[in-house]
């Protein structure tokens, strides 16, 4: 889908899996992961091969100027309470700083799009504590989320 001249967002394919990689431990890295568990580029890298062949998986890339500066994915499933009813989840949406703007509103279009023709009938998003979660939050209202939980997390043993 193109958005502009400039701004191109497509479903990944394997061939993306390195540069989506290289953008994903750059978000790691500021989300601060690093107190619970190490970055292991082959875990992603298979992490990614199995999203994008499974029809319930969604990885989505954004390309300005033939490079790509965004990334999305997640899952569609149906809903553990509620089998008839399917959802699904954000596990990662990140642009580059020096590309947000016009980028990261058209990629969450996107990752919303590609998840109802998923048959999801809700979604739900992330906001980490450390990425500038009041700003990630009024986004999230503006498109008519509302809040649901607040996760927890802490390296065990």
């Amino acid at each position: 889908m193109r958005f502009s001249s400039d701004i191109e967002i497509r479903p990944a394919a394997v061939d993306d899996i390195p540069a989506i990689a290289r953008i994903g431990a750059r978000f790691f890295d500021e989300a601060e992961w690093a107190d619970v568990a190490e970055w292991d580029h082959d875990s992603i890298c298979s992490t990614l091969r199995g999203m994008i062949a499974d029809p319930n998986g969604i990885v989505l890339i954004a390309i300005r100027e033939g490079v790509i500066c965004g990334i999305a994915g997640g899952l569609v499933y149906p809903l553990y309470f509620n089998c008839n009813h399917i959802t699904g989840q954000e596990l990662f949406w990140w642009v580059e700083p020096e590309a947000r703007k016009g980028v990261g509103a058209h990629l969450l279009d996107c990752l919303e799009l590609a998840a109802m023709n998923a048959g999801a009938q809700s979604w739900a998003m992330i906001a980490l504590d450390k990425v500038r979660p009041e700003a990630v939050g009024a986004l999230y209202r503006r498109r008519g989320y509302r809040a649901s939980e607040h996760s927890y997390i802490k390296r065990l043993g």
